[in-house]
């Protein structure tokens, strides 16, 4: 039997393949490729958007306008139309906005998720950041040397400091690390004068070289009893602490410059059962005045 098909059977199939083919098209060139960018304008202000992940049309953001027009509260986008295709802003650019000294305050979109090294570095007029809830890592000197800065949200999705994150924020007054965060990197809050008080959540195991040296205006520091190492001078300089609490078992590691210039007659308070093993312990046998708990 021969079989033959009917003009409108043929015209509908044909009409099919070239739907597919036009969609396979079109979804091929709906976004740019990674690594490609592109400029546009937010609020007045000329920004560079560099793809990072082309599948989701996440891009990363740093101003092309100078330092001179962007400044007081700034607003970063939280999504950009380009050629009729809409990119979510995922990230800020490293060294981003290095030194533009003019802004006063920033305002974090929520689908921001990285912050680059040394984004923010030297806005020296800067005061306050709004954080939103999706913030994951703060890279390395992301907001050093930002004299003004008061107060930092550190919210619970951050997982990741880079080192020297907050150096020299003399003006930061708070520090409530969130859970997620295990170790304390190399200078993150050193020259963070005006912090009065340190109580690190017990998921601290780490706490890295020079990481609260000269924090001049420390009081009291409270460790839990999950810390095991802390490096060199990482609270060199502290001279004003009265109390300093480590609850952890065994002494966390460290050496003589660990707790540098700090009176050695504070009352130190461990573990009762472990006070022989701080008195005999490198850098934790400067101290004179021990006082056991349970």
């Amino acid at each position: 039997m021969k079989t033959t098909f009917k003009p409108h059977l043929r015209s509908r199939a044909l009409t099919a393949v070239s739907s597919i083919m036009l969609l396979f098209t079109v979804a091929s060139c709906t976004s740019m490729h990674s690594g490609q960018s592109f400029v546009a304008q937010s609020d007045g202000i000329t920004y560079r958007f560099e793809v990072v992940v082309s599948h989701r049309n996440y891009v990363r953001v740093a101003p092309v306008s100078g330092p001179e027009a962007v400044v007081g509260a700034v607003t970063l986008p939280s999504i950009v139309r380009y050629e009729d295709h809409t990119y979510v802003v995922s990230q800020v650019a490293p060294n981003a906005f290095e030194s533009y000294i003019g802004i006063t305050s920033l305002t974090l979109p929520p689908t921001i998720s990285v912050i680059e090294p040394s984004a923010f570095r030297n806005c020296q007029s800067l005061t306050s950041v709004s954080v939103p809830t999706s913030i994951s890592t703060i890279g390395d000197f992301a907001f050093a040397e930002c004299p003004q800065l008061q107060s930092f949200r550190f919210v619970n999705s951050i997982s990741s400091l880079g080192q020297g994150c907050f150096r020299n924020c003399s003006s930061l007054s708070s520090l409530d690390l969130p859970s997620t965060i295990t170790a304390i990197p190399d200078q993150a809050f050193s020259g963070c004068s005006s912090l009065p008080s340190l109580q690190l959540p017990s998921t601290v195991m780490q706490i890295g070289r020079q990481a609260f040296a000269h924090c001049s205006g420390l009081h009291s520091i409270a460790m839990d009893r999950s810390v095991q190492q802390i490096g060199d001078s990482a609270f060199f300089g502290c001279d004003s602490v009265q109390s300093l609490t480590c609850l952890t078992a065994m002494p966390p590691v460290c050496n003589a410059s660990t707790f540098g210039n700090m009176s050695t007659t504070i009352p130190v308070t461990v573990m009762m059962a472990s006070v022989p093993n701080y008195q005999a312990a490198t850098g934790w046998s400067r101290f004179t005045n021990y006082i056991g708990t349970y």
